[in-house]
């Protein structure tokens, strides 16, 4: 099966985000494997992928397996980034929403980083 790829575009990174957040669900009645990726685009050119972590700076290994309706919060730390860009992988007949934003050390979501799941846009799988 093609793999769907989905991107949240380049952001700038919020002056006080020192997170960049996944939130995803599946809706589905079957596991669902998912693969996360965070771009550092900071140079503006040669983009740099960026460990993933889950929990408590837990690197995660992909694909990640979300079994049904279960939720989980993947993120990336943005330590020296200015802008970056959220990749959703997984197979086109997904029934995952995933919602994207930028979080200060306090835990607030920071205005200006969120991108929830029906503004990412599709990119070709090539890309990723």
């Amino acid at each position: 099966m093609n793999k769907y790829v989905l991107s949240t575009g380049i952001l700038e990174k919020a002056p006080r985000a020192v997170n960049a957040v996944i939130n995803l669900v599946n809706l589905s009645r079957k596991d669902q494997e998912i693969e996360i990726e965070v771009w550092d685009w900071s140079s503006f050119s040669h983009p740099m992928k960026l460990p993933i972590i889950i929990g408590n700076n837990i690197p995660v290994i992909f694909p990640y397996r979300l079994s049904p309706g279960n939720f989980e919060e993947i993120y990336a730390h943005l330590t020296g980034v200015s802008f970056y860009e959220i990749r959703i992988i997984h197979l086109k007949e997904r029934k995952i929403i995933a919602n994207c934003f930028g979080r200060s050390i306090t835990s607030v979501a920071q205005e200006g980083n969120t991108v929830l799941d029906q503004q990412l846009i599709k990119i070709d799988s090539n890309c990723s």
